[in-house]
């Protein structure tokens, strides 16, 4: 492969780990405001809890693929 396809494929790489991160943040930041309203404390707290989870997961495959980035 040349060095422009290594970086198309890294940054096409990069935007869907950026993008899977911000979707991650979109989900925690609902759960915590449905968790301030929300009658049923268990669930709300473990829709939270699941959902800083997969944020902290996202934002590892992220760091993941920036230690990738050609030089």
């Amino acid at each position: 492969m040349t060095d422009s396809t290594h970086w198309i494929e890294w940054q096409r790489d990069h935007l869907l780990a950026l993008q899977a991160l911000q979707d991650a943040q979109r989900v925690y930041h609902r759960a915590v405001s449905d968790h301030a309203f929300a009658t049923p404390a268990s669930d709300a707290e473990t829709a939270t809890r699941d959902a800083l989870l997969a944020m902290d997961l996202a934002r590892v495959r992220l760091d993941e693929v920036r230690s990738r980035q050609p030089r």
